[in-house]
């Protein structure tokens, strides 16, 4: 097993171009940001008599919001497009590399599916944790150079509060993570092509994000109002759901701008239920992806 995790792991950092472009640009972006407004923060005193921290909303910062907000990137489209990517790549890669034929007689071939996810899962909280670490450093910097505050004071008890909404932040972006690079893994073992497979799986994911639509429009057509309650099963609703939940300790379909869509969302999910649907759509999809690798003729 550990020799598996280690071939997949030099697959996914051994081609740098890949890896940069797919991972490191989240933690060497950050970098850059950082080394970018620290160098503002100290020269601009120089040309201005203005309150630079001011102006830049840097005068009060929060360490433990800096570090759980890179988890953010991830639930966003553009994080989302960027994990289809490099799920592709390590799926579809290998048909056109002909690679399969070397390793699968060696491993069984729902193991080896298994070990490519796990090889993705801890790319992406590899590259997301130092994210977070650069975010958090960045946080002290600003402080330090620019002469603003920074909280919470660090104690036994900032700590724990910080850990725990860590935690609950970075499952989620996981999750929602693997559910993305199961889709690219899926589309991709069927198309035997690294483009295919991310034009595909880009597909989906706009369609299961924007499935509401399209089922308002039927529930309003055939006159089903229940129709919509399929939305509730998505991926993008309870991910949406969750965070409501720790954002905002209500559920997802409180929210005002929703309410005033349609009169259609009566259900209000706890977070719960968001959480048990999205751990069925990661074990769900991961068994998918493995049987029908398992049927798949890759002569």
């Amino acid at each position: 097993m550990l020799q598996l995790f280690y071939a997949e792991w030099i697959k996914i950092v051994g081609n740098r171009w890949r890896a940069a472009f797919l991972l490191w640009i989240f933690p060497v972006g950050t970098l850059a940001f950082v080394i970018v407004i620290a160098t503002l923060l100290a020269i601009a005193p120089l040309f201005t008599d203005a309150d630079v921290t001011g102006e830049m909303d840097m005068d009060h910062l929060n360490w433990a919001d800096q570090a759980i907000s890179a988890w953010s990137v991830p639930t966003n489209l553009f994080g989302r497009m960027l994990v289809l990517g490099l799920a592709s790549l390590v799926f579809a890669g290998e048909y056109q590399w002909q690679t399969l034929k070397m390793v699968v007689p060696h491993a069984h071939r729902a193991k080896l599916v298994v070990i490519k996810f796990v090889a993705i899962a801890f790319a992406i909280i590899v590259a997301f944790t130092l994210m977070s670490l650069i975010l958090m450093v960045g946080a002290f910097i600003f402080a330090a150079v620019g002469g603003g505050d920074i909280g919470p004071k660090v104690t036994g008890a900032a700590l724990a509060q910080f850990g725990e909404e860590y935690l609950q932040k970075a499952s989620l972006a996981f999750m929602l993570a693997i559910v993305s690079a199961n889709f690219a893994a899926l589309t991709a073992m069927l198309t035997r092509s690294v483009l295919g497979g991310m034009l595909v799986g880009v597909f989906f994911t706009f369609i299961e994000g924007l499935s509401v639509v399209g089922l308002v429009l039927v529930a309003h057509l055939f006159d089903q109002p229940r129709l919509v309650y399929l939305y509730r099963l998505t991926p993008s609703y309870n991910v949406d759901n969750i965070n409501s939940w720790l954002n905002n300790n209500r559920p997802t379909t409180d929210n005002q701008a929703l309410q005033q869509l349609t009169e259609l969302f009566d259900f209000a999910d706890d977070i719960y239920f968001s959480t048990v649907i999205l751990a069925m759509w990661v074990v769900g999809l991961v068994a998918l992806t493995a049987y029908l690798f398992h049927k798949q003729d890759l002569t």
